[in-house]
């Protein structure tokens, strides 16, 4: 059986579950959905699907959502994971080329609906509630530890900075291994870790958010939707992200996004802080232009 044929299963499982549910011009998406090869599909925007069917952007998200997902981005990252998992990276790759074509501007087109899509899948997953209980966990934080684990130190240097500008003390870290647990060794009971993880589980995550737990330290993880279920219970507040299966846009975005929101949340509860913060900051900055 070839792999978008497996995927795609996945797809009429649900046609077929909700498919009474669905109007006559979501019908028409529905069937061009399932009938679409899934190394196609992930490629595919709402405005490129309602094209081919003769709808609206509007009427290709309500499907979706007739359809037992949050909306498109889901669909087609739910749909994808066969594909993720039988396919190597570099017929991946190969997939890739092929459906964005060779023109700079065609692809540049692409890969910013692919970072909308993340940007709003994003927010599609946001938990006002886990949000705000994570603002005020930072407020408490004697220091506030971010750790990039993986590929995701830049998204723990960004978080890093932008909480250090609104008067927290921070560090921050992308080392992994026997480097990482030298570094921890300085983790104090009444500190806070921000933990940046994209997708896949790793034995070294879990080792690493049971020992700082066993310290007494909270635990905040931003990692991606796949890995809600298994955390949940583990860390003191949990915000997902969201990739797009085409990747030709960053997990990173979503995650970036969410660092900004947690450190302006911080800002407007302690304004006092935040502006005494901005103030040493360009104090600083002043001094040092003028050397």
């Amino acid at each position: 059986m070839e792999v978008h044929d497996r995927t795609s299963s996945v797809l009429k499982d649900h046609f077929d579950r909700n498919r009474t549910n669905l109007s006559r011009s979501e019908l028409v998406v529905a069937e061009h959905l399932v009938s679409m090869p899934i190394d196609v599909l992930i490629f595919r925007s709402a405005e490129e699907i309602a094209a081919e069917t003769g709808t609206s952007d509007a009427t290709v998200i309500r499907a979706a959502r007739r359809l037992g997902f949050s909306g498109l981005p889901e669909l087609k990252r739910i749909c994808s994971r066969v594909m993720a998992q039988t396919l190597p990276t570099s017929e991946r790759l190969e997939h890739r080329f092929r459906a964005t074509g060779e023109n700079l501007t065609n692809v540049a087109k692409q890969m910013f609906e692919a970072a909308r899509e993340v940007v709003t899948a994003t927010e599609e997953q946001f938990d006002e509630n886990e949000v705000s209980h994570a603002v005020s966990i930072l407020e408490q934080a004697d220091t506030v530890w971010c750790l990039g684990i993986g590929t995701s130190e830049a998204e723990a240097i960004h978080c890093s900075v932008a909480l250090s500008r609104v008067g927290l003390r921070t560090r921050c870290s992308g080392a992994s291994g026997f480097t990482l647990a030298n570094q921890l060794l300085d983790l104090r009971r009444d500190d806070v870790v921000v933990m940046f993880h994209a997708l896949r589980d790793a034995d070294e995550l879990k080792l690493v958010v049971r020992q700082i737990s066993e310290i007494g330290c909270k635990v905040i993880l931003i990692c991606g939707v796949q890995l809600k279920a298994t955390y949940e219970g583990m860390v003191s507040a949990l915000i997902t992200c969201t990739s797009t299966p085409s990747k030709l846009a960053s997990w990173s975005l979503g995650a970036l996004v969410i660092a900004d929101i947690l450190s302006y949340g911080v800002a407007v509860r302690n304004q006092k802080q935040a502006i005494d913060s901005k103030a040493r900051l360009s104090k600083l900055r002043a001094a040092i232009s003028t050397r």
